[in-house]
């Protein structure tokens, strides 16, 4: 996590929550403005994610494979 005060303890910055998702900083631009994703707080210019809504999010968004039951044709 970035050197901050203890205020945003568990929150993670725009880079940091990039590089736990995998994926760059404009797709969570791209989330932000679409309303999806995690959520977040704004001060002033900077984005947080807090570390638990983030990680509820992601229990919110968990896929079950689903067998379809067909066999592949061969």
């Amino acid at each position: 996590m970035a050197q901050t005060g203890r205020l945003l303890d568990g929150y993670l910055n725009e880079d940091e929550q990039a590089a736990e998702l995998g994926v760059v900083k404009r797709t969570l631009r791209s989330w932000r403005q679409k309303g999806e994703g995690a959520p977040y707080v704004k001060v002033g210019k900077q984005v947080f994610y807090p570390i638990a809504g983030s990680a509820a999010w992601l229990k919110a968004n968990e896929q079950t494979p689903v067998r379809s039951g067909k066999r592949a044709r061969q």
